[in-house]
């Protein structure tokens, strides 16, 4: 699924003829819409594609046009401050999101019918004993594990809140 989203944004980068100041000009953003980026929508029985807000601000990635020169934000290194006061509640919510963590794309978890297996299985998770830490970290931004990783580096790119962060961790403790 994310190759699929990956070529559909590429298109759309390529395409699109919106552009922003610092953004390259075939980058699909319009700085007045809600989350400033678009995403093309198919017109039915038209033959043609109308741009509108996407449900997230996608401007701070690097896109995959060739005219964009910003450099991907480097690997960041979280710090974890106890206690970590994570809901499991919330955390789980988090990781069943497809507009928040939407861990369940890319790993199985428990109670999901349409496991990803991109990641690894966080079924049983708790049994591995990592510490809060490590998880955190994780989530955080883990190319600090794993340079070549294609896990979203959720925390670095302010994609999930520290709080958010925090749930999910508590979650993944709790898997049994």
């Amino acid at each position: 699924m994310y190759k699929q989203v990956f070529i559909l944004v590429g298109v759309c980068l390529a395409t699109a003829p919106l552009c922003a100041a610092d953004l390259p000009p075939d980058a699909a953003v319009d700085l007045k819409s809600p989350n400033k980026t678009l995403v093309p929508k198919v017109v039915p029985n038209s033959g043609r594609l109308e741009w509108v807000p996407h449900d997230r601000d996608l401007t701070a990635w690097v896109t995959l046009s060739h005219a964009d020169k910003r450099a991907a934000i480097r690997p960041k290194k979280a710090a974890l401050t106890l206690p970590l006061n994570g809901d499991i509640t919330r955390g789980r919510e988090i990781a069943m999101a497809s507009a928040r963590g939407n861990c369940v794309t890319c790993h199985q978890l428990p109670g999901d019918d349409w496991p990803g297996t991109v990641g690894n299985s966080l079924l049983q998770y708790k049994k591995y004993e990592y510490t809060a830490d490590r998880i955190y970290q994780q989530i955080y931004d883990a190319r600090i594990f794993n340079p070549t990783s294609v896990m979203p580096p959720f925390g670095s790119h302010n994609l999930l809140s520290d709080q958010e962060i925090r749930d999910l961790v508590a979650y993944l403790q709790s898997i049994e």
